[in-house]
């Protein structure tokens, strides 16, 4: 009887933690120090793209230049998207037509992320290296929250699992030898 209940609460305890989301939802590990995420096909992080953005802004490059840098580090989707907003922009188009070809779709986050951050200095011509700092400071806490939030939420699943998993132990090892230990006073 016991074994059944052990395999049952194993079976949800695997059951929750598979259906959970991971804690990072990015396919990749984090850098050391929370720095970004880079994929093997390339760049995938949107704080760190904003970062390199910003810093390339800061030292006098251009918004195209620093577009096509990161277009050529960047995976592919987010790669292709980002060379897709360059050549609009070098046609002649405005920001908002260059990015309303950029899908939106989980694959180019990324450019999406970096092209929200960038649309001060897209409009307006301004130095927005700072703007574009900010930017990349506030997604890491917007994303730091969420990992905080799956976590509590994760510790919340587990309860009832971890609880299945102990009763069983509890009863064989600590009620039933104290019932056994009782029985022979009861005869």
């Amino acid at each position: 009887m016991t074994g059944a209940l052990i395999a049952a609460a194993l079976f949800v305890a695997c059951w929750v933690l598979h259906r959970s989301p991971p804690l990072s939802a990015h396919p990749a590990s984090p850098l050391p120090g929370g720095a970004g995420r880079l994929r093997d096909d390339g760049l995938d992080d949107p704080a760190l793209m904003m970062d390199l953005m910003a810093s390339m802004l800061a030292v006098g490059s251009s918004l195209e230049r620093g577009l096509d840098v990161l277009a050529r580090s960047a995976s592919a989707p987010a790669g292709a998207a980002l060379t897709s907003v360059k050549t609009a922009l070098d046609l002649g188009a405005s920001w908002d037509v260059a990015w309303a070809a950029v899908p939106h779709t989980k694959d180019v986050r990324a450019a999406q992320e970096l092209g929200n951050a960038l649309r001060f200095a897209g409009t307006t011509g301004a130095p927005s290296a700072a703007v574009v700092t900010a930017h990349a400071t506030q997604f890491r806490r917007r994303r730091n929250r969420e990992a905080e939030q799956r976590a509590a939420a994760l510790g919340v699943r587990l309860v009832v699992p971890l609880g299945l998993c102990s009763l069983p132990a509890f009863v064989c090892l600590g009620v039933i030898p104290i019932l056994v230990g009782l029985f022979p006073a009861f005869t």
